[in-house]
C-alpha cells in the first residue's frame, strides 16, 4: 500500500505508567504534494515517528521517569475505514524524578479548526507533582506545553521528500471529512481530569 496527495494518516500513540495505567493519544494529518506521486507506507511511518518525537520532546522534563511511550500504530483513511499500515517505536525519555499526579490528571491542549465546534484535544498524562503549585501548572510547564502545541499543529515536510507536506488537523465526525487546524487554541493552567471527558474525545 502507499499514500498519494490528499490521503489522511492517523497515529495512535500509546502510553504506560506504573500506578497510572495505559493512556493513548490520537494524531491526524493530511498529505499534500506539489506534484502528486506515490508515497510509500514505510516513508509515512518514518515521518510519523519523527513527528511524535518532536511533539513529546518539550514535555520530557515534566513527565515522571516511570511513564513511558510504548510505541505508535499508524493508519491510513480508506473510505469509512482506518487501515493499519505499520507500527513504530517512539523515543521519549521522561526526566522528572518526582511523584506522579493522581491517575486521570493530565495537561490539556485544545486547538480549533476553521469549522465551528470542530477541534482537537490532547490530554498528556504522567506529569509530576512538581509540575503544579496550588492547583495550577507552573510557568515552565505552560511554556513546555506551548512548545508541544506548536509541534502538534504545524505543517511539516516528509523526511526524505520535500515535495510531500503533512498538514495536521482532525477527522471530523461532524463534517465527515478532514479539517486542518486554525490559528486559535488554548492551554488551561488548571490540570484537567481525563475521566470527565466524553468517550472518544480528546485522546
Amino acid at each position: 500500500m502507499s499514500f498519494v496527495s490528499g490521503d489522511v494518516v492517523k497515529v495512535d500513540l500509546h502510553w504506560y505508567a506504573s500506578g497510572i495505567g495505559f493512556a493513548a493519544n490520537v494524531f491526524q494529518a493530511k498529505l499534500l504534494q506539489g506534484t502528486p506521486h506515490t508515497y510509500l507506507d514505510s516513508l509515512v511511518v518514518a515521518d510519523m515517528k519523527d513527528w511524535m518525537e518532536r511533539i513529546l520532546l518539550p514535555i520530557a522534563p515534566d513527565v515522571v521517569v516511570s511513564c513511558d511511550v510504548t510505541g505508535a500504530s499508524i493508519y491510513q483513511k480508506v473510505g469509512a475505514l482506518w487501515n493499519l499500515i505499520g507500527s513504530t517505536s517512539v523515543t521519549f525519555t521522561p526526566a522528572s524524578i518526582g511523584d506522579p499526579l493522581p491517575s486521570g490528571v493530565a495537561a490539556l491542549i485544545t486547538w480549533n479548526t476553521y469549522v465551528s465546534k470542530v477541534q482537537g484535544k490532547k490530554y498528556l498524562p504522567g506529569l509530576s507533582e512538581g509540575s503544579q503549585t496550588a492547583g495550577l501548572w507552573i510557568a515552565t510547564v505552560l511554556s513546555h506545553l506551548a512548545s508541544v502545541a506548536v509541534q502538534w499543529i504545524s505543517g511539516f515536510n516528509g523526511l526524505t521528500d520535500s515535495d510531500s507536506h503533512w498538514y495536521p488537523g482532525v477527522w471530523s465526525a461532524k463534517t465527515l471529512g478532514f479539517q486542518s487546524f486554525g490559528t486559535a487554541g488554548q492551554i488551561p493552567d488548571v490540570p484537567a481530569y481525563q475521566r470527565r471527558r466524553k468517550a472518544g474525545v480528546g485522546i
